[in-house]
């Protein structure tokens, strides 16, 4: 049977619905006692986002921002409605997609026919454009009250006995008077004595109706009796009877106006139309280029007087490099070859620095005969100067892009794109090319006991020495890690690559010294040929890949070159990927999360879903332990469905519960390109009920470099409402005007950045540029790997939104997050 206690809230429901529906305007819905919906009108349907068929039977604190949620405005709330009988706030409160709009408030109490607490009903209302407006009209104001205070004119106002009672900053700094002293004084004080009678009467016309506006020029006395002159409009504010209240006055200070007028009278027409207020430098210059005038800007330009310029040849104060297109166009123009040219060079000021400026020259007709130039010029130098930054960011990318920030090797762009033109140099001429992929020996545990900063010594060391014994017509790149490729090309004779690996062996295998202590390291070296092992790159990869394993297989510090015994390489992927298939069948698979923290606040702002691998052998494996060989095996698809939809049905209550960060899960680039994929996300997010703009999806970098790269996809897949983040940025070095091309809101900067900005001024670091860029483009940064106080304090400084590493929460199972959402969520 029903709680007779729902039984009337549902008859209260029942009984209100239809007037509940009229109110469209309005959201109106019933609760019960501990704040489930239990009916929801059309109003509300329009306001909140939500079909009454997604809200009904949920608690209306979803409706609550997380803040106030956590301080338990709901509850309050409530128990205030029931306390006192009703309750009003105005507020903040969410639509279903997230964004916040300003809500009146009241909450009502239902009682039953003894007084209990049956219910509630809240009516909300969206008051944003209210609240909008109210601002909108104190903004108004103040603009009004600035507007009187600095406006470029006097503004006075006086009272109908033409006393003052206001002055702006203006009016007072053209009389001298104090604006204290000016309140109160009478009008015509400010007269000159001749004009005072004629000011009086006007006065009496204008306050008596007699005239609705004035308007004349006239002077008016300073404080220290000087006599200036001035432009007066004047009317008077009449009040709802059509009386006069009070006067208001405009004064335009015309005083050098009218010296320039008198001025101007005794200049000539030449003189008025070429330098009066010009913005730009101006010359006039005779038809041998000596200078006979110039104007202001121009001096201000150049650094002289214009005594010192005057007279001047404009060649004197042309770059030498410059010269000789600029007395080619000269002399085309005095030969009326031209009527005019425009041309960008480069002025010599007084110091003898240079300015770029425009200059755009004439040569003004009279009887069809020339008589002087004129010329005008516009200082570009900090355009000229925007273009040069930009040229050199420019090539700074490119250089980025395509070589690794570590060791200055080139990247794994750069080397595909080699790696492509050397095959096709090699069919061309008919000759061989040799791919060496190397692989650092003991570099994992050099990296875990002497620290990451000696590990980055190690990999700058060893790119050194394969720079060292290769021609300049090879290549060597560092594809990540501490993996290694040298592209040999020009091959004669198979054991040409022998002899080349053996001394990178030998040299790679010689002790290190870094950071003041000896350290020894080594490399295992996979050798593949063109064409006579493959005919295309990457399948050379593979088959160097597969000698790399033989190499490491027999004791390291050695090479081999691919033979077609090495198949066995190839079986055991097949047994990989049979035990990733258990793993799928037998629940081996869990998901561990890693939670990231707010910069200002220290607040959860997202979490970060982690692959685990419960190995009947080997023990709990980490994602990075056997991801590749799932990628490998072609399982990425459903590893990756199972992931999504276990951590979605867990992150569906952690929702319930209250909290809303978004959920990070990563994606491959070949699980975003199968067809699969969207339809698999969208059942998912359906059947287990998350909003999809609670899900983030991580994408990996190279998704960037791939000249096949699923733009358009990625904008549907945004489009749907999911976040898209991008990790690791920086480890490929992909340009960073690539980040506009993408709809990213999230970039995770690489754990090697993060580092790298603990040296030299923030400013300087790569970090640094990543996160002006992404902040202009309206996307939050996440430095992850934070593992010390001083990298924390470092990309605090260089304003990164959030952070997450072992340092703030190491990775924790799905109880151990909820228990700290739930002590978040307090």
């Amino acid at each position: 049977m029903h709680d007779p206690q729902y039984w009337q809230l549902d008859h209260y429901a029942g009984l209100l619905g239809p007037f509940l529906n009229q109110l469209r305007d309005y959201a109106l819905y019933i609760l019960d006692t501990d704040g489930t919906v239990r009916s929801w009108n059309a109003g509300a349907e329009q306001l909140k986002g939500y079909a009454a068929s997604e809200i009904v039977g949920r608690h209306f604190s979803i409706f609550y921002p997380p803040e106030e949620r956590a301080a338990g405005r709901p509850a309050q709330a409530l128990a205030a409605a029931a306390r006192e009988g009703s309750f009003q706030a105005e507020a903040e409160r969410l639509h279903a997609d997230g964004s916040r709009f300003r809500a009146a408030i009241h909450i009502s109490t239902l009682r039953d026919e003894r007084g209990g607490v049956l219910g509630f009903v809240q009516l909300t209302r969206d008051i944003s454009a209210a609240k909008a407006a109210e601002a909108a009209l104190r903004q108004s104001e103040n603009r009004l009250r600035l507007l009187y205070e600095y406006a470029p004119v006097g503004i006075v106002l006086a009272d109908l006995d033409g006393r003052l009672t206001f002055a702006n900053r203006t009016f007072v700094d053209m009389s001298g008077y104090g604006a204290e002293e000016l309140v109160g004084l009478a009008y015509l004080d400010l007269s000159v004595a001749e004009e005072a009678s004629a000011t009086a009467e006007l006065m009496r016309k204008l306050f008596g109706g007699e005239v609705a506006r004035v308007r004349r020029e006239r002077r008016l006395r300073r404080k220290d009796g000087s006599a200036f002159w001035v432009r007066i409009t004047a009317g008077v504010l009449l009040n709802e009877q059509g009386r006069a209240e009070y006067a208001i006055g405009v004064f335009e200070d015309i005083t050098d106006q009218r010296r320039a007028e008198e001025a101007m009278r005794r200049s000539d027409e030449r003189f008025r139309a070429t330098f009066q207020n010009a913005p730009l430098g101006i010359f006039e210059a005779a038809l041998d280029c000596r200078i006979q005038n110039v104007n202001t800007k121009l001096l201000e330009m150049l650094g002289y007087r214009q005594e010192e310029l005057v007279g001047m040849s404009l060649l004197e104060i042309t770059h030498a490099s410059d010269l000789e297109p600029t007395m080619q166009l000269f002399g085309q123009l005095r030969t009326g070859a031209i009527d005019h040219y425009v041309l960008e060079k480069r002025y010599l000021r007084k110091d003898r620095s240079f300015v770029w400026v425009k200059v755009t020259m004439s040569l003004p007709q009279q009887d069809g005969r020339p008589q002087y130039s004129i010329a005008i010029v516009e200082d570009i130098t900090e355009r000229k100067k925007a273009q040069e930054d930009l040229r050199r960011a420019m090539e700074q990318s490119y250089h980025l892009a395509n070589h690794d920030s570590l060791t200055g090797l080139a990247n794994r762009a750069q080397f595909t794109d080699r790696m492509r033109d050397a095959l096709a140099y090699a069919r061309r001429d008919g000759h061989m090319v040799a791919l060496h992929l190397l692989d650092l020996d003991r570099f994992k545990s050099i990296n875990d006991s002497l620290g990451h900063h000696v590990g980055d010594l190690l990999l700058q060391a060893v790119a050194e020495r394969i720079t060292s014994h290769i021609r300049a017509t090879d290549l060597a790149a560092r594809l990540g890690g501490d993996e290694f490729v040298v592209i040999q090309t020009h091959l004669a004779d198979p054991s040409a690559a022998g002899a080349l690996a053996e001394k990178l062996v030998d040299e790679l295998s010689r002790p290190y010294l870094l950071d003041g202590r000896e350290t020894q390291s080594g490399a295992s070296i996979g050798i593949a040929l063109y064409p006579n092992d493959a005919d295309n790159g990457e399948q050379l990869m593979k088959l160097a890949d597969l000698a790399l394993y033989e190499a490491k297989h027999r004791g390291r510090y050695n090479f081999q070159r691919y033979r077609d015994e090495m198949g066995a390489a190839v079986r055991e992927t097949l047994r990989l990927e049979q035990e990733l298939l258990g793993a799928l069948r037998n629940n081996e698979l869990c998901l561990h999360y890693q939670p990231q923290f707010d910069m200002r606040t220290n607040h959860i702002t997202g979490i970060e879903t982690l692959l685990r691998w419960h190995h009947p052998q080997r023990g709990l494996l980490t994602a990075a332990e056997f991801i590749q060989d799932a990628e490998n095996a072609g399982l990425m698809l459903p590893i990756g469905e199972w992931a999504l939809q276990a951590a979605c049905s867990e992150y569906r209550g952690w929702l319930r519960a209250g909290f809303d960060a978004p959920l990070t899960l990563n994606v491959s680039s070949r699980q975003l390109k199968h067809p699969r994929f969207l339809p698999v996300l969208r059942r998912v997010l359906q059947e287990t009920g998350l909003p999809c703009a609670r899900l983030q999806l991580e994408l990996r970098e190279s998704l960037l470099l791939d000249p096949k790269s699923p733009q358009a996809f990625l904008r549907q897949l945004k489009n749907s409402g999911v976040r898209l983040a991008l990790d690791n940025f920086g480890t490929e070095l992909t340009a960073l005007s690539s980040l506009s091309r993408y709809p990213l809101d999230v970039v995770k900067p690489s754990r090697a950045l993060v580092r790298e900005s603990l040296s030299g001024a923030p400013e300087n670091s790569m970090l640094a540029a990543i996160v002006g860029v992404a902040h202009g483009l309206n996307i939050q940064v996440c430095a992850e790997g934070v593992e010390t106080a001083a990298e924390l304090a470092s990309v605090r400084s260089h304003g990164c939104d959030s952070a997450q590493g072992n340092l703030l929460s190491t990775p924790l199972e799905g109880h151990e997050m909820e228990r700290m959402i739930g002590e978040h969520l307090m």
